[in-house]
Formats: structure tokens, C-alpha cells, sequence
């Protein structure tokens, strides 16, 4: 079973019951804890966050591929409110300093002096009794004295509320920030970022806060700038040491152009498998610069040889695809079925699957393959005739 349909059977199996909320998540393995999505709102005041977050967890929860939510503010216990009202407690000659004393010697309570024994000392708290301390209406039945010897209860000088506190402020370059977690049911991380840069456009926020895609978007986009980088490195070097070997830096083109219709294989193969491009099939991409040039270099090798024997352009051409036209459908039909199995295998490697990497160089090879017997030979045709009117251009200009 997948993903999606081990969450959706324990969904129909878990009993529902009035005021219980469940959520499901899925267990990450070390090796793909930079696979999870975090949104990060930034900001000043942390109830102005909490609101915030609610916001966006609506926005968020419209996206099916996301199952559950959670954000820092809910990590928090539950926390009594005390807001003095400080126009009625004047009013009685009740100060702040003993609002907040008595009702910590009455909570926590407060040490006095100490017993001393001939065994041990002994330390003197005062505090209240359990049983007038078990419930938030006690609190505010609790009892203050006015300077007449009136008593007033502390519901009377303050608003008291239980409330959910944060599991606690975090801060980053000098901002308070708050985190909501989301969990999937797909691996394909980049497009769910893309669903929520959609869901999160026109969300209105107040000046000075912001939001992003936290830290694992960020090592998302490092990753596939590394990546990128090897993959051009990767058709560089094959460039040059074709340049080397045609003794020419034109028609290395010609072999290079089997490249792009590789990618285009390979990105259909994925959408029709419905396989995440991971960086498991970032590194098919990089192998399939090196292996998809051999059929190109093949034939314009053998082009070259039949036109050093006397044969013209066109006809070097056409005897070449008929003569190696066998060679290359042999090669390229062996590495593919060579692949199958790692295609549709379940193989990992430190908890990733070796079938993205699979699929993408079969994808690769097929599209080269059959495009590049018909792209190639047109590619050298043009790009030799640009050679020989170089060639003429320069004998021009120097007569």
C-alpha cells in the first residue's frame, strides 16, 4: 500500500467521537527529515502570529495532498489570564504588587523561617489548602482586603480567563517567529510548494510580519542549485571532450542536442508513472548526459570515417544511419531493460528508493534514442554548413 491509502484506511478505521480531533503523520526516517514542509510566520507580537496561523491553516487546508497541521502555539499548556483592572483596584487601594503577592504565597506559595530539630532543619512554606485551590472559580472568589477591612473578591479588580500558552517564543535575526508543521501524502515536495505559493497569495498581513517556506525550502532550493550546477559541469565536460576528439568546437553540437530530448523522455516518464522528481532522478538526469551522447557520438563517428573515405556529406549520412542504425538500437534497448528492474524495484538507499533514478534514465534513453536518429544528422548537416561558411567568410577576408 502507498502512502495515501495506509492514512486514508486508518482515517476510516479511527472511531469518532464529539470535541476529539485526530491527526495522522507519517514517521521520517533521518535521511528524509529535509523532505518535510514547515510554513514560518515572522513577527512581533505572538497573538497577532496565532491569529495569523489560523489564517493560513484555513487557506492550507484546502490542498488535499496535505493531511494535518500543527503549529508552535498548540505545543503550549493551558495558562490562567489575569488582566488587573487597574481603574477599579486603585479604587480600593488594592495595588498590582498585592494582586501578584498573595496570589503566589496562595498558588506557589512562600517560604517563612526554618525549623530547626536536633535531626534536621525543617523549611515553613504558607500557602492554600488543596481543596481551596482546585478550580479557576476559587481564583476568582479569592479574597483581598481594602484599607476599611472590605473584602473584594479578585473577579471584582480583574477579568480571569484560561487560555492556550505557546510551548514557547523563538526568535531569529531579532524576530519572533512561529512554525506550522504540515504533513503529506506525497513525496513530490516541489509541487505541493508550488499549491501553497497559490493558496498563500492576497493573505493580508499586518505591517512588519511576514511568512516563509522555512529552512527545508531553503535546502530544497541549495540542493537543486547543486544539482543544476553538476548537470551543466557534466554537459561542459562532455562538450570539451568532444570539441577534442572532432578536432572541432562546432559539431560537438550536433551530439550535445541528444541532450534536451533526453530530459523530454524523461519528464514524461515521470508524469505518467506519477513519480516525484527527487534527488534520486536529479542524478538520473546528470548519468543520462554521459550515456545518452554515446548513440550521437556513434554516428557522427561513423560519418566522419565514410566521408574521410571519399563518400559526400549527404551520402556518408543516409549509409551511416542504415549501417549503425542496429548498433544503436542494440545499445540502447540493453540499458533499458537492464534498468527495469531498478525501475520497478523497491531498492532503497539510506530510505530512498532507487526507482525515481531508474525511471528517469529508461524515460531518457527512449526519447533520445528514437528522436536523436532523425535530430542528429540534421543538426550536423546545419551546423557543417556553418563551418564551410566560416571557412569562406575567413579566406574572404584575408584575400
Amino acid at each position: 500500500m502507498t502512502r495515501s491509502e495506509i492514512i486514508e484506511d486508518l482515517k476510516k478505521r479511527i472511531p469518532k467521537f464529539p470535541g476529539v480531533e485526530f491527526r495522522t503523520t507519517w514517521q521520517k526516517t533521518q535521511s528524509q527529515d529535509n523532505a518535510s514542509i514547515s510554513i514560518v510566520l515572522y513577527g512581533e507580537d505572538t497573538e497577532t502570529l496565532s491569529e495569523i496561523s489560523k489564517e493560513v491553516e484555513r487557506r492550507l487546508g484546502n490542498i488535499p495532498e496535505i493531511i494535518s497541521m500543527e503549529n508552535d502555539s498548540e505545543k503550549g499548556d493551558d495558562e490562567i489570564i489575569l488582566s488587573l483592572q487597574r481603574d477599579r483596584a486603585k479604587k480600593y487601594g488594592i495595588t498590582p504588587g498585592i494582586v501578584a503577592g498573595t496570589i503566589q504565597y496562595a498558588l506557589r506559595g512562600i517560604p517563612l523561617s526554618k525549623y530547626y530539630t536536633q535531626e534536621k532543619e525543617i523549611q515553613i512554606y504558607i500557602q492554600m489548602r488543596k481543596q481551596d485551590r482546585r478550580n479557576l472559580l476559587q481564583l476568582k472568589n479569592m479574597l483581598f482586603y481594602t484599607s476599611l477591612g472590605k473584602a473584594i473578591p479578585l473577579e471584582t479588580i480583574s477579568d480571569v480567563s484560561i487560555s492556550k500558552g505557546f510551548g514557547g517564543i523563538q526568535r531569529k535575526n531579532g524576530k519572533t517567529f512561529l512554525r506550522i508543521k504540515i504533513n503529506t501524502t506525497k513525496d513530490d515536495i516541489t509541487n505541493i510548494y508550488f499549491k501553497i505559493d497559490q493558496a498563500m497569495k492576497g493573505l493580508s498581513m499586518p505591517f512588519g510580519y511576514s511568512w516563509s517556506k522555512g529552512e527545508s525550502y531553503e535546502m530544497l532550493q541549495e540542493r537543486s542549485s547543486s544539482q543544476l550546477f553538476g548537470l551543466i559541469l557534466s554537459i561542459t565536460c562532455v562538450f570539451l571532450l568532444m570539441g577534442i576528439l572532432f578536432e572541432s568546437f562546432i559539431l560537438p553540437f550536433s551530439v550535445i542536442i541528444s541532450i534536451p530530448f533526453s530530459f523530454v523522455g524523461s519528464y514524461w516518464i515521470m508524469y505518467l508513472t506519477q513519480t516525484p522528481i527527487d534527488i534520486m532522478s536529479q542524478i538520473g538526469f546528470i548519468i543520462l548526459v554521459g550515456v545518452v551522447v554515446n548513440n550521437a557520438i556513434v554516428l557522427i563517428d561513423f560519418i566522419h570515417l565514410l566521408r574521410s573515405q571519399g563518400y559526400t556529406r549527404n551520402e556518408a549520412i543516409l549509409l551511416a544511419g542504415q549501417q549503425r542504425f542496429r548498433p544503436i538500437m542494440m545499445t540502447a534497448l540493453t540499458t533499458i531493460f537492464g534498468l527495469v528492474p531498478m525501475a520497478i524495484g523497491d531498492a532503497k538507499m539510506i530510505g530512498m528508493p532507487y526507482s525515481p533514478m531508474g525511471r528517469t534514465m529508461i524515460g531518457g534513453m527512449i526519447s533520445s534514442t528514437l528522436i536523436s536518429l532523425i535530430a542528429v544528422p540534421w543538426a550536423y548537416t546545419l551546423l557543417d554548413d556553418m563551418r564551410e561558411y566560416f571557412k569562406k567568410f575567413a579566406k574572404n577576408i584575408q584575400s
